[in-house]
C-alpha cells in the first residue's frame, strides 16, 4: 500500500471515532445513577427539574383555551353589514301604501324582449363597412348579419353602427340599442 492510502484510512478511522465516541453514553457499572452523569455540569446549565408538574399544567392550559368565535357573516359574499338597528327596526308603512288597490298583473313579455344588443364588429366590404350585431338572447350570444334570422322567428332586417332593427313574422318591428 502506499503511504497516502495508509494515512487516509487512519485519518478516516480517528475521525469517526471521535464522532461516534462523542454521542455513546459511558457504560453504567451500577453506580445507582440511572443514566444521570457523574462528571461536571458545562458552565451556564441548571440541574434537571422534575418535568411532570410543568407538563400537567401545559395540558391544563390546552384544554381552557378560548374558543374561536363563529363568524356573524360569510367571508365569501362582499357587502356591507346590516346593522343590527337596522334589521329589527319597525317602520309603520304609509296610509297610502295601505290604502292603494292591487295592480292589474303585469303583462306578459313581448316577443323578442329577451334579445338584447351586446355589441358591434365591422369588416370592410366592397360596398363598404359590412356590419355584424353580437345579440344575446339570454342564453348564448348569436352573431348576426342582414338577412339572418333569430330564433323565435325573428329576421335582421336593418343594420347599423349603434342599432339593429329586427321584424316578427307578425310584421311588427324592435329595434336593440347599445348602451
Amino acid at each position: 500500500m502506499q503511504l497516502r492510502t495508509v494515512a487516509l484510512v487512519g485519518a478516516l478511522g480517528l475521525a469517526s471515532g471521535w464522532a461516534l465516541g462523542g454521542r455513546m453514553q459511558p457504560s453504567q457499572a451500577g453506580d445507582g445513577a440511572q443514566g444521570r452523569s457523574t462528571g461536571p455540569r458545562p458552565l451556564g446549565t441548571a440541574p434537571a427539574k422534575d418535568v411532570a408538574p410543568l407538563t400537567e399544567q401545559l395540558r391544563l392550559r390546552l384544554e381552557q383555551k378560548p374558543r374561536a368565535p363563529r363568524p356573524d357573516r360569510n367571508p365569501f359574499t362582499f357587502g356591507g353589514r346590516r346593522t343590527t338597528s337596522a334589521m329589527t327596526r319597525n317602520v309603520a308603512p304609509s296610509p297610502a301604501a295601505v290604502e292603494a288597490p292591487p295592480e292589474s298583473p303585469p303583462e306578459p313579455p313581448r316577443p323578442g324582449a329577451e334579445f338584447r344588443l351586446a355589441g358591434m364588429a365591422s369588416t370592410q366590404g366592397a360596398d363598404g363597412p359590412m356590419w355584424t350585431a353580437m345579440i344575446h338572447d339570454g342564453r348564448s350570444l348569436l352573431y348576426v348579419q342582414r338577412g339572418d334570422s333569430l330564433p323565435g322567428g325573428f329576421a335582421d332586417i336593418d343594420i347599423q353602427e349603434t342599432f339593429v332593427t329586427l321584424r316578427d313574422t307578425a310584421g311588427g318591428e324592435r329595434t336593440l340599442s347599445l348602451r
